[in-house]
């Protein structure tokens, strides 16, 4: 799919509050709450994809 400079950068910035609000409730939910480390280390894997995924959308741009 190809996006425009003004369609890309929304789409990038709502990825990037998506993957700090799920890394924000699991991580902490996990390794505050919980003592769970698994779900600590899974939120993080989530959070690196869903910001590659903001990165690379960003990225066709250029």
């Amino acid at each position: 799919m190809r996006l425009n400079n003004e369609q890309a950068k929304p789409i990038a910035d709502t990825l990037r509050i998506a993957a700090v609000g799920e890394f924000g409730f699991f991580g902490y939910t996990g390794g505050l709450e919980h003592h769970d480390w698994l779900l600590v280390l899974l939120s993080v894997c989530v959070f690196v994809l869903i910001e590659g995924a903001a990165v690379l959308t960003l990225r066709e741009r250029t």
